[in-house]
């Protein structure tokens, strides 16, 4: 079989799966996604050992952006989000602050502003919890509403065209970055075609999307110097999901402590607060800090290391001890951080990404609740390292949709068990190869 018509065949299985996958799979369909998925995942993987050619490159690239443009019209299949922020968009356009209430709150008045309906309230996932959207986000929302302000599809829709958008900018800065740290122009592949990426971000309208726009762009702005542009950007990010704040320690130094330090500090929280400035009341600290802490508390989800904490523990004591793991696990990821930024030696710009990829996989890893949408920034991270475990991480997650199967709500904690156990094994011995090889390869003054 010649090459062109091996990629043509990868291709046409590529356009089929993903449109099964965006179209008809649904969230309690746990064995057919799980097939296609699979089937979707090994054609990505055979592609990004296949195309190392600049036209097949292109091709690629070219049909990674063709399968977000097919999910631009699905309606979110795997998840809920969606009518939180068609929620949020509504209450802004009638003038009230979404975090001052939650849904709840407007069902028991029994008065529901206009445009919002108890139809739309049943598909809520959590309505008696206060909203956690940063502010851009609540623009895409308010704006996706004000445009279509009675089609509830048309919303999303439009959502999901600024999602697309940002996927384009990642994609374009992506390029540019891997160009700046001369890195083989292929790892753009592993972002492009990721099923993970392209079905959760398009297709099921995650954040994510954003905020690694945002936090490309500010990694752009920093290896060209223009950290002022990039204090900017990086705001951006934060404001898009507060997540990229445990990234600022590894600034700290780079920016040169005190005087640049200070004058780009203060001009990313001048941004941040021009942008949080509508938000702002008493009720949203007290609303916003509390669902903070229910999401420490509360919530469990495909949380590996986390799971098995809970279970030793539970059989030294007999009790879920969630309410004290949770937030030591969250002050041990922020201790970490803090003295991966003291420790580090090699400040140069190149290597950001690598302390952004393990900062941000510590915080998955002592996560009580994973999503698998909450690996689009470590896969996008990864592109520019040569760590691949997120690559791997992408295929074996899709397993902890078996929480879904048949419409129950239970965890299958045997194939979270498969998950962790498969990841775990290939990240230590991935880890115990890269040390040596990523210094060789970028820092020639560590050998």
């Amino acid at each position: 079989m010649g090459k062109a018509l091996l990629h043509l065949l990868l291709s046409g299985i590529m356009m089929v799966t993903m449109y099964q996958l965006g179209y008809h799979c649904q969230q309690a369909d746990f064995w057919p996604l799980l097939g296609t998925y699979a089937v979707f995942f090994g054609v990505y993987a055979l592609v990004l050992k296949l195309a190392v050619e600049k036209a097949s490159i292109q091709w690629y690239l070219l049909l990674g952006i063709g399968l977000r443009l097919m999910l631009l019209f699905s309606m979110p299949n795997l998840s809920d989000d969606v009518y939180r922020y068609l929620w949020d968009g509504k209450l802004w356009l009638n003038g009230i602050n979404p975090f001052v209430h939650p849904p709840s709150y407007y069902v028991q008045q029994g008065d529901l502003p206009t445009g919002l309906s108890m139809e739309l309230y049943a598909e809520l996932n959590s309505p008696d919890y206060h909203t956690i959207y940063p502010p851009i986000a609540q623009g895409l929302f308010t704006l996706s509403c004000a445009l279509f302000p009675k089609d509830l599809y048309a919303s999303i829709v439009a959502m999901k065209v600024g999602i697309f958008l940002a996927e384009i900018g990642s994609l374009w800065l992506l390029r540019g970055l891997l160009q700046r740290y001369q890195l083989p122009a292929q790892h753009i592949l592993i972002y492009a075609l990721n099923p993970l990426i392209i079905l959760e971000l398009v297709g099921n309208v995650h954040l994510e999307a954003l905020m690694i726009f945002f936090l490309l762009l500010a990694l752009y702005l920093l290896q060209k110097q223009q950290n002022g542009w990039a204090s900017v950007a990086l705001a951006g990010s934060i404001a898009s999901k507060l997540l990229p704040l445990m990234f600022l320690p590894f600034l700290i130094r780079r920016w040169g402590w005190p005087q640049r330090s200070v004058r780009y500090f203060a001009l990313l929280g001048g941004v941040l607060l021009l942008l949080f400035v509508p938000m702002i009341s008493w009720e949203f600290i007290q609303g916003f800090a509390s669902s903070l802490d229910l999401y420490f508390q509360k919530f469990e989800f495909n949380a590996g290391v986390y799971y098995l904490l809970r279970w030793v523990f539970y059989v030294l004591t007999g009790y879920n001890l969630i309410l004290v793991l949770g937030p030591l696990l969250g002050s041990l990821v922020v201790y970490s951080i803090v003295k991966m930024a003291q420790r580090e030696h090699d400040l140069r710009w190149e290597k950001l990404p690598l302390l952004m990829l393990l900062a941000f996989s510590l915080y998955l890893f002592s996560a009580t609740i994973i999503h698998p949408w909450y690996l689009a920034v470590p896969i996008a991270l990864c592109v520019l390292t040569p760590l691949r475990f997120p690559v791997l991480w992408s295929g074996l997650v899709v397993l902890s949709y078996s929480h879904y199967d048949g419409g129950g709500f239970a965890e299958n904690y045997w194939l979270i068990g498969v998950e962790y156990g498969v990841l775990g094994l290939f990240l230590a011995r991935e880890w115990r190869h890269f040390p040596r090889h990523y210094y060789k390869e970028i820092d020639p003054e560590k050998e």
